[in-house]
């Protein structure tokens, strides 16, 4: 146990770790409010719990001693950055709302093979926590992490938010009909045009990512 503890987690050393947090704690707050609680306005994971929450990853994982300032700041700007989230899915709704049954399915096959590809391209953010327990924090560059769970988490959301419209538009029991129906469309695409959907896709998650507030985050 000799030396563990010996570092408090700040911004002059640690801000990388610090934004990381924040960004995980945003990601929890979502998981909470529009997973689990289906946008109930009351549904927000409380401070004190947030609070712990990211304590037992500081002290549990990374071994290290943090402040009640710092916990709030994470707790805060977590809480902010989720609500952006949510702006960015109702925005996002509206979009998907809009197109064409062809159009969505090929947006649909779109961000199927982008998450698939960068699930894949980042599966090395899954061993993270083990390998910080074993080999101490600095095994782990916090910056990468962020940016790569960050990616990760957008696509999934906009992926289940093209599913959720899908059921909308399509119904569940004809939705996976309308998907058979147009894969035959993707399938026919040359390598170019499938890739330029993708891409399309990727960058328009790009975008959503870099014009998020940057306030929400430590600098």
């Amino acid at each position: 146990m000799f030396g563990l503890f010996k570092d408090k987690l700040n911004p002059t050393d640690h801000l990388d770790i610090i934004n990381y947090l924040i960004v995980e704690e945003a990601e929890l707050q979502w998981n909470y409010h529009a997973i689990e609680n289906n946008f109930d306005k009351q549904a927000f994971r409380s401070p004190s719990f947030a609070k712990g929450t990211s304590n037992m990853f500081v002290t549990k994982i990374l071994k290290m001693k943090v402040d009640e300032t710092i916990l709030s700041n994470v707790v805060d700007l977590g809480f902010r950055r989720c609500q952006e989230y949510i702006t960015e899915y109702k925005q996002s709704e509206k979009k998907y709302i809009k197109l064409t049954d062809e159009k969505l399915c090929l947006a649909y096959y779109s961000v199927d093979a982008y998450f698939n590809h960068i699930s894949k391209k980042h599966s090395d953010l899954q061993g993270m926590n083990e390998m910080i327990m074993i080999q101490g924090k600095e095994a782990v560059n916090f910056g990468y992490r962020k940016q790569a769970y960050e990616l990760i988490a957008e696509t999934n959301r906009q992926f289940q938010l093209i599913i959720k419209t899908m059921f909308k538009k399509f119904t569940k029991e004809k939705t996976d009909e309308k998907i058979e129906k147009f894969k035959k469309k993707w399938n026919n695409l040359n390598e170019a045009d499938r890739k330029k959907n993708i891409i399309n896709l990727r960058d328009s998650i790009f975008d959503i990512i870099e014009d998020r507030n940057p306030n929400n985050l430590i600098s």
